[in-house]
């Protein structure tokens, strides 16, 4: 049994590629959402049409079917946002079926052609059905390409972009592409928002200052802090390469103070999670400010005294310790309790805590860690009349457990 999944490109017939039109044609069966069949029935004509998006249901089609040579359309590229992958896998478990694939032009391919973009540089999201995190995409990336769930959607990106104050940045925006009521704006988010926005959109977002991004170790003053303690930049920078944070990771900061750390781990695990646990009322109106300013979305903030707070520690793959309040014994029992193995990076100024933490390393390796120790001592400038001097911080012990 022969399965095609094709895609048919934007809804405009005459982009619909010859392998895909040749696909179609020596189909007896098409399936595909209503939209797609309607642009193309009209020049596939005694075929039989069924009008279904539903993976299980066009599998069950297919069963009852066997025997006919069937192709089943998808929107746009079938390897991009479709759904043409998990019938892929679905079809997979099917005895003597030969599944063809057709590629189709996608909306980025469109509109990056129509815009003279290059397209290897453009940081791919959809907002169709998903929650993605903008604010780091867009501030760390050239261009931004996003499918929106419809002209409101577009709009309430546009919000969002004001809010995080991106509200200069040169939006292009794409509608009905392919189709004879085509239009392609590039404007402020600001002028977006007067717009009559059609449901089937698309946009690529400009930020010529996305090299500038800091990826760690920002500089102090751009946190509020008040008066609690705040994790140094330079030490920050070093925690934040002994944690060797990925994109997905899960992370805990454990006596976050007032969240520089916390806010740090959110952009290098712009697709993960931080929890950011903190006992100090003051630290946690602090962290609150902080997670505003810089748009923090995937920070989960939990105001409790560890061990308290660590419900989801086991899911953790990277954690500060920062603090722990006298309880750093019990929060490594927990932890050392987990089948994730964490990369874990703990801190101390007093010799005490360095000796605790000695201990902690003798356990650690028990439960087949590799361990390490770092000392580090900074000093930086200081005016002093016409003449500047070094100015010593406290000498800090980093621990690495992983």
């Amino acid at each position: 049994m022969n399965i095609n999944l094709v895609g048919i490109g934007l809804g405009n017939p005459e982009l619909l590629t010859k392998a895909a039109c040749n696909a179609i044609s020596k189909s007896d069966i098409v399936i595909g959402a209503k939209r797609i069949v309607d642009s193309i029935r009209s020049d596939f004509v005694g075929k039989k049409f069924f009008l279904e998006y539903n993976t299980e249901k066009i599998a069950n089609i297919i069963k009852s079917n066997a025997g006919s040579e069937i192709s089943v359309i998808f929107s746009g590229d079938i390897s991009l946002f479709s759904g043409s992958s998990k019938l892929f896998e679905r079809l997979k478990t099917f005895k003597n079926c030969k599944i063809n694939t057709f590629p189709g032009i996608s909306s980025l391919s469109y509109l990056c052609a129509k815009t003279n973009i290059d397209i290897s540089k453009v940081k791919i999201l959809s907002f169709h059905g998903k929650d993605e995190l903008l604010y780091h995409n867009i501030g760390s990336n050239e261009y931004t390409f996003i499918i929106t769930s419809n002209g409101e959607g577009a709009k309430e990106i546009c919000r969002k972009l004001i809010s995080f104050g991106f509200f200069d940045l040169d939006i292009t925006l794409g509608e009905n592409l392919s189709y004879v009521n085509e239009r392609i704006t590039t404007a402020k988010a600001w002028d977006l928002l007067d717009m009559d926005i059609s449901d089937l959109n698309c946009m690529i977002i400009f930020n010529p200052d996305s090299e500038k991004a800091i990826s760690f170790g920002l500089p102090d003053e751009v946190f509020a802090r008040d008066k609690v303690p705040i994790t140094k930049s330079e030490v920050r920078a070093v925690i934040l390469s002994k944690l060797n944070i990925s994109s997905d990771s899960i992370c805990y900061d454990i006596g976050a103070g007032s969240g520089s750390v916390s806010i740090e781990m959110a952009g290098l695990a712009y697709e993960g999670k931080v929890y950011a646990v903190e006992k100090n009322p003051v630290a946690i109106e602090l962290i609150k400010k902080n997670i505003h300013n810089f748009n923090a979305e995937n920070i989960e903030l939990i105001f409790a005294k560890a061990p308290k707070g660590l419900e989801h520690i086991l899911e953790a793959d990277r954690i500060f310790i920062g603090g722990s309040g006298g309880e750093l014994n019990a929060v490594m029992d927990i932890i050392f309790a987990s089948q994730k193995h964490p990369t874990v990076v703990i801190t101390a100024i007093t010799l005490e805590t360095v000796a605790q933490i000695s201990d902690i390393l003798k356990q650690a390796k028990r439960h087949g860690y590799d361990t390490e120790m770092t000392a580090i001592n900074v000093s930086k400038s200081k005016e002093v009349g016409p003449y500047n001097m070094m100015t010593a911080q406290n000498m800090v012990f980093i621990a690495k457990l992983w």
